[in-house]
C-alpha cells in the first residue's frame, strides 16, 4: 500500500514519469550499497534484535509520512529522504527475514515448504493491499495508506518476541577485523557455486527488466487507459491475484526438484505478458494480462529465492548469500525504476513495457540453456536432502 501511495503521490505532485523513476530509485538505492555488508553482519548478529529494530524504525517512518501528508507539508524532497531511509531499513529487514526462516526448522529438507509458505503469505497480503490501497487513495487520500502501514508492524513485533530460533555454529563471530574478508568469501561462494550464480543472474534480469513495471502502472492507468486511482487499484489487484495463484502452486509442490524448469518457463511467460499488456488499450484485456504478469512475476522471483534457500547447505554463509540475492533485488530495482522512468518519459510507457518484456524472454532463454549443467551439480545435494528415490536393496 505504501509503495502504491508513494508512486501515486509523486505523479500527482509532479506529473512526471522521470520523477516517479527517481522516487523509486531513492527508495531502493541503499540496497546496492549496504546490503552485501549487511549479510556479513547477519551471520554474526542476533536476528531477533535486527528484526525488532527494523520494525520500530518502519513505524517511525510511516508515521512521519502520515503526518506530513495530513498537514499538507509533503513534497518530493520529503518523499525522497524518507524513501532513502526506508531503503536502508529494507537492506536489513528483507535478508534477515529470509535468513531466520531456515533457523526455525528442525529439518533442512523442510526449507522449501517453509519458504513457499512464507511467499504465499506475502502474496496473500499483496492481493488485499492493492485493492484496499487504490480505494483508500481515491476516497481518503494517500495518508490513509501510510497510517494503516504504521499500525501493521505491531503484530509482527509480537511474533518476533515469541518465536524460537535454533542456534547455529558461527565461524565469523570472533573475526570482527575481517569483515571485508568475510564479504569476499560470500561473493566467491556465490560465484563458484554454478546454480546460485545462474539463479542470481536471472534474478537481476527480472528485477531490472520485469518487476519495474509496477512503477509504470499509475502512468499507464492515466495515460493509456484514461483512468484514475481506482483503475490503478484494479490493475494491481489483478496482478496480486495472480501472485496468490502462483503461491498456491508453490505450496502444492513437495520439493524443489523440477523447479528450474518452472523458473525458465515463468520468466518467459512474464515477458510475453508484458509485451501483450503494453499493446492493449482495453481495461478488461489489461486486467487479464496483469493477472498473468503478476502470477509469473511472483512465480519466477519466489521460485528463485526458494530454490536458493533450499540448496544452500552452508549455514554460516546463509546471511551473506541471502544478502547478495537481496542486493540483486533491492540494488538492481532502483536502477530499473530510474531507467524505465526515463525511458517512459522519452519513448512512452507502452514502449518501455514492451522493451522490458522482450528482455525477460531473452533472460529466460539463456537460463534454460544452463539447466542441464545445474542439474548435474545439484544431484548430490538432492541426495543429501533425501529428495531422490532410494534404490531397492532387494
Amino acid at each position: 500500500m505504501t509503495q502504491i501511495a508513494l508512486v501515486w503521490l509523486v505523479y500527482q505532485l509532479t506529473n512526471s514519469a522521470v520523477l516517479v523513476g527517481v522516487a523509486g530509485f531513492t527508495n531502493q538505492a541503499m540496497g546496492l550499497i549496504i546490503t552485501p555488508l549487511v549479510g556479513v553482519l547477519l551471520d554474526r548478529w542476533n536476528l531477533r534484535y535486527v528484526l525488532l529494530a527494523t520494525q520500530l524504525v518502519s513505524i517511525l517512518l510511516s508515521s512521519t509520512l502520515t503526518f506530513l501528508t495530513l498537514s499538507n507539508n509533503i513534497n518530493v524532497a520529503w518523499i525522497i529522504v524518507i524513501g532513502t531511509l526506508q531503503g536502508i531499513v529494507k537492506a536489513f529487514d528483507l535478508p534477515a527475514r529470509q535468513v531466520i526462516i531456515p533457523r526455525l526448522l528442525d529439518k533442512k529438507s523442510d526449507t522449501y515448504s517453509a519458504m513457499a509458505s512464507h511467499s504465499f503469505l506475502i502474496n496473500t497480503a499483496k492481493f488485499v493491499s492493492p485493492m484496499i490501497g487504490g480505494f483508500l487513495i481515491a476516497r481518503s487520500g494517500a495518508a490513509s495508506c501510510f497510517l494503516v502501514d504504521s499500525i501493521s508492524y505491531l503484530p509482527f513485533i509480537s511474533a518476533i518476541l515469541t518465536i524460537k530460533v535454533n542456534p547455529i555454529i558461527n565461524n565469523t563471530s570472533n573475526q570482527k577485523a575481517q569483515i571485508w574478508k568475510n564479504l569476499k568469501e560470500g561473493f566467491v561462494y556465490a560465484y563458484d557455486f554454478l546454480p546460485i550464480k545462474h539463479l542470481l543472474i536471472l534474478q537481476i534480469v527480472i528485477c531490472f527488466m520485469g518487476i519495474t513495471h509496477v512503477n509504470l502502472i499509475p502512468i499507464f492507468a492515466q495515460e493509456i487507459l484514461k483512468g484514475n486511482a481506482e483503475t490503478m487499484g484494479f490493475l494491481m489487484t489483478a496482478s496480486a491475484l495472480g501472485s496468490i495463484v502462483s503461491g498456491i502452486y508453490l505450496i502444492s509442490r513437495k520439493n524443489i526438484i523440477g523447479l528450474g524448469r518452472v523458473i525458465a518457463t515463468s520468466a518467459a511467460i512474464l515477458g510475453l505478458g508484458l509485451i501483450v499488456f503494453s499493446q492493449s488499450t482495453n481495461l478488461e484485456v489489461c486486467l487479464v494480462f496483469m493477472f498473468i504478469i503478476g502470477m509469473n512475476n511472483t512465480l519466477t522471483l519466489a521460485s528463485l529465492n526458494n530454490f536458493m534457500q533450499s540448496i544452500l547447505l552452508d549455514e554460516d554463509k546463509r546471511g551473506r548469500v541471502t544478502s547478495i540475492f537481496t542486493t540483486g533485488f533491492l540494488g538492481i530495482l532502483p536502477f530499473g525504476n530510474l531507467f524505465f522512468g526515463v525511458l517512459a518519459g522519452h519513448l512512452g510507457v507502452t514502449n518501455a513495457l514492451l522493451f522490458g518484456g522482450i528482455c525477460c524472454i531473452i533472460g529466460a532463454y539463456f537460463f534454460s540453456r544452463q539447466l542441464p549443467k545445474i542439474r548435474k551439480v545439484l544431484y548430490p545435494i538432492y541426495a543429501e536432502l533425501g529428495l531422490l528415490p532410494q534404490p531397492n536393496k532387494g
